[in-house]
């Protein structure tokens, strides 16, 4: 045990994050760091330990008892070190304010870390956190628990201030790198794929209902088999790689992360066939909301927003 003296604030808060998650890859989404980091402090620590902490399954990852039982120390040890750093703010007498942006699973990856740059830029003291775009997320918006949504819709409470930022002019066709469908031709890939299990990367507002493609295939009297849904890229990574579905994913961002992965590709449908895909069901738009009476978010806050939504779903930028 001595040797977690030499274990870091940051492998504890990756331990915390990995028992509560089961899944590595959506930790290192929500940290943004290379899913090596967190393979890097899992290490340390099962080295530390000399325990396994966590077996991996088919679906996730499993705590052994010892991962068990450290669980509700280091959770403590976190919650000591926020209450330390919240001392120390006030002392100095300059409380920093927590900002929450709540957003889709396909604009979540590289979120924070794009603000937090631009913060550095305005010479801002930037605490954040990205949480997932859920149906109650508007009401944590009025009551002051999360400060700006990325969101698929405008929101309809009249406490709220949503603005249209751009229309999405582009989707990705994913799956694993040894797929049969990247034999076809980049311009006639659309109803190949429906003849393969098909994977919803769920976005509130958009396609959590139905999805473009289910209506593609009733209008042209083809069968489309659902594999189910996705609300994390982790997920849609792990399903992926196990099977023949594959998946739309509508931003620059989550479609790099996905393809980065060894056994994962991701490739543009082309612009007519893009069109064809929404000819009943439009292109998904992008609003940012906040609350109508709101002064305390910065103004470069929601300019950094409106750019990165906009340089991830425009076509220009692929």
């Amino acid at each position: 045990m001595n040797r977690l003296r030499d274990i870091n604030i940051f492998t504890i808060k990756v331990f915390v994050m990995v028992y509560e998650s089961l899944n590595s890859l959506s930790v290192a989404n929500s940290l943004n760091v290379p899913p090596s980091k967190i393979s890097r402090c899992l290490s340390a620590l099962r080295h530390a330990l000399d325990d396994k902490l966590f077996i991996r399954r088919q679906y996730g990852f499993e705590p052994t008892p010892m991962a068990d039982k450290l669980y509700p120390y280091f959770q403590q040890m976190l919650t000591l070190c926020d209450q330390a750093t919240e001392n120390c703010e006030r002392n100095q007498g300059q409380a920093k304010r927590n900002y929450v942006v709540c957003a889709p699973p396909t604009l979540s990856n590289r979120l924070a870390a794009i603000l937090r740059k631009k913060a550095g830029e305005n010479n801002f003291d930037l605490s954040l956190n990205v949480r997932p775009l859920t149906t109650n997320s508007g009401d944590d918006l009025i009551q002051s628990r999360a400060d700006l949504l990325l969101a698929m819709k405008p929101c309809e409470k009249e406490q709220t201030d949503s603005q249209h930022v751009s229309m999405g002019e582009m989707t990705y066709v994913v799956g694993r790198k040894d797929h049969p469908i990247w034999q076809r031709p980049r311009h006639n890939m659309l109803q190949a794929i429906i003849s393969y299990p098909f994977l919803i990367t769920e976005c509130a507002a958009f396609n959590d209902r139905i999805d473009p493609l289910e209506l593609y295939a009733m209008d042209h009297g083809l069968k489309l088999e659902l594999a189910g849904k996705a609300s994390a890229l982790s997920e849609v990574s792990e399903f992926l790689e196990e099977s023949d579905a594959l998946t739309f994913i509508g931003s620059h961002c989550a479609a790099e992360f996905l393809d980065a992965m060894p056994q994962i590709r991701a490739q543009t449908l082309s612009p007519v066939e893009y069109e064809l895909l929404h000819e009943r069901q439009t292109q998904p738009n992008y609003y940012s909301i906040t609350r109508r009476d709101d002064s305390g978010l910065p103004p470069w806050f929601r300019d950094a927003v409106h750019e990165f939504i906009r340089g991830n779903v425009s076509a220009l930028a692929s």
